[in-house]
Formats: C-alpha cells, sequence, structure tokens
C-alpha cells in the first residue's frame, strides 16, 4: 500500500469515526432532553444537527460547483 492510499484511508477512517460519534453524541443529547422534558437540549440536539448536515452539504455541493 503506497503513502497516499493510507493517508487517504486513515483520513476517511478518522471522519466516519468522528462523524459517527457526533452523530449518536447529538441523537442522545436530544432524546435524552425530550424524555426529560428539557426543551433546550432538544432545540441543542436540533441545532447541532441541523448545523453539520448543512456544512457537510455545502462542502459537498461547493466542491462539486468548482470542478466544474
Amino acid at each position: 500500500m503506497n503513502s497516499e492510499l493510507f493517508k487517504l484511508v486513515t483520513r476517511r477512517g478518522l471522519a466516519w469515526g468522528v462523524g459517527g460519534l457526533m452523530a449518536v453524541t447529538v441523537s442522545f443529547i436530544a432524546v435524552w432532553g425530550a424524555i426529560t422534558g428539557v426543551t433546550e437540549l432538544v432545540t441543542l440536539g436540533v441545532g447541532i444537527a441541523g448545523t453539520a448536515i448543512g456544512s457537510v452539504l455545502g462542502f459537498y455541493f461547493g466542491k462539486k460547483a468548482s470542478e466544474e
């Protein structure tokens, strides 16, 4: 395995791991807030999830537009 392929696989693995951990954490915060009746936690969880999804979509479409 060459060095560039190793870097790509390593970055991809770290990105999926951190992204997955973030998704689980934010989901837990929102669900815990709904169960305990703390509206602020639900709002926080939904806000963070929306920001993350918007950032990923912006990055993806920005990259696609720059390639054209």
